[in-house]
């Protein structure tokens, strides 16, 4: 566990089951702690960081006794306090995408399905800074705003070189890869960057065509978040203009791992995403 992210939300989900090991409710809680009920509900979720005296008063109240145990909750809760390099990032941080990026930094693999534009993590900086721009409202965005969301982007990248890099599936609707960014020659060295990137071991990326029709994607993109650690709840990530979703109930994500299985058997073959895109790059006109 090397990321706060991660940390805030095992530990959310440990005093999740000890309160209902204790079979109190959170309103129980609330009235007993003094904390709020929608604190103790960001708590459990991940999206707060606990304090340690809030710890030790609901530790007292979940009748955690070994000291063993309490120790290494405290430290859970100290690791979970800890600055992630993308904090550095929280003044042009949509709301939702720290917390992805934590998940993103810390997943053994992903499984992406976007309809519109190419994975984040495939992207030249050229088309990432192209999408960027045409995706923000036109007014009361600057330049170094839309500078500051590319960067991060390409910090991204790292989840891809570490020493045991990520795995990362993904699958491209045509229309995304037909849609323009930048002009010909952008979209041209962006397919040369995906094709190559597809090339690693530890990269898969196959296209949906539109001639294939309707199909299960079409609810909108998502991405599955699935890690090396049982003790990690894997995640269903669901992006929307209105607030982006982090799923981790287990019927969902299984939901949505069939979803992505139903894609896959449709899309094209990896081994065809060459032949594909060099299609459409020939269809592009200056």
């Amino acid at each position: 566990m090397g990321d706060a992210t991660v940390g805030r939300r095992r530990l959310g989900i440990d005093l999740r089951r000890l309160r209902e090991q204790q079979e109190m409710t959170n309103a129980q809680v609330a009235r007993e702690s003094g904390l709020s009920e929608a604190t103790l509900s960001r708590i459990e979720n991940g999206k707060r960081v606990v304090k340690p005296s809030e710890l030790r008063v609901l530790m007292d109240l979940y009748k955690v006794t070994d000291a063993q145990q309490r120790e290494r909750f405290a430290a859970m809760s100290r690791h979970t306090a800890e600055e992630n390099w993308w904090d550095d990032y929280d003044d042009v941080l949509p709301s939702g995408l720290g917390s992805y990026v934590g998940l993103e930094a810390e997943a053994d693999r992903l499984r992406s399905y976007h309809p519109s534009v190419i994975h984040a993590l495939l992207a030249t900086e050229d088309y990432a800074r192209a999408v960027t721009r045409a995706t923000l409202p036109a007014s009361g965005v600057s330049q170094q705003h839309i500078d500051r969301l590319v960067e991060l982007k390409v910090q991204r990248r790292q989840v891809l070189e570490r020493r045991k890099p990520l795995r990362l599936w993904a699958i491209l609707d045509e229309a995304a890869l037909r849609r323009p960014a930048g002009g010909p020659e952008m979209m041209r060295a962006q397919f040369r960057h995906l094709v190559e990137m597809a090339d690693r071991p530890n990269i898969t990326v196959q296209v949906m065509p539109l001639s294939r029709g309707p199909h299960v994607g079409l609810v909108g993109p998502f991405t599955l978040i699935e890690f090396e650690n049982p003790d990690d709840l894997d995640h269903v990530y669901v992006e929307s203009p209105a607030g982006n979703l982090f799923l981790q109930k287990k019927p969902l994500v299984a939901e949505f791992r069939e979803r992505f299985s139903l894609m896959s058997a449709s899309a094209l073959a990896p081994e065809d995403l060459e032949a594909f895109v060099s299609g459409i790059a020939k269809d592009l006109t200056e």
